[in-house]
């Protein structure tokens, strides 16, 4: 009878030791097949797409806006930073429109992000802004991707 217990004993130690093998390994394979960037395959990306629409008197080096405003003087340059995210190529178009709906500006330009980059546009006038209300609307190959009011005062 002993030697039954002692074998017995033997049986369970070498299925528990299967067991945790076998679970060892499928957790590793679990975190291996969703590592692509392990596995020597490219990196995930998501789709280029507006974040974010700021307007401002000045720009940071990176063409973010200094300070996000939406008050102006009637002789101020109105800049615009436009923030992606995502990867791709496409082209982003900012309209700037007058409380009539008479438009002051636009212009476009082609852009090809690799990551998060911000993108600026901007709207001067030689002789003084007509006080009122004002809006910037940007565009992203064509399909409207945010705008921004603002008042010149």
């Amino acid at each position: 009878m002993t030697q039954f217990n002692t074998w017995r004993a033997a049986t369970l130690m070498i299925v528990a030791l299967f067991a945790t093998t076998a679970c060892s390994k499928k957790a590793d394979e679990t975190v291996v097949a969703t590592d692509s960037l392990a596995m020597g395959g490219p990196p995930v990306t998501s789709p280029l797409r507006v974040s974010a629409v700021e307007t401002g008197k000045a720009l940071e080096a990176d063409k973010s806006i200094d300070d996000d405003m939406k008050d102006f003087g009637a002789r101020d340059t109105v800049y615009v930073a436009v923030k992606t995210e995502g990867t791709g190529t496409g082209t982003l178009a900012a309209k700037w429109t007058f409380q009539d709906g008479q438009t002051v500006g636009q212009s476009s330009q082609s852009i090809a992000p690799t990551g998060d980059a911000w993108h600026e546009f901007h709207v001067r006038k030689a002789s003084a802004w007509p006080k009122g209300n004002y809006k910037v609307e940007i565009t992203l190959n064509g399909s409207p991707a945010g705008s921004k009011d603002f008042t010149v005062k």
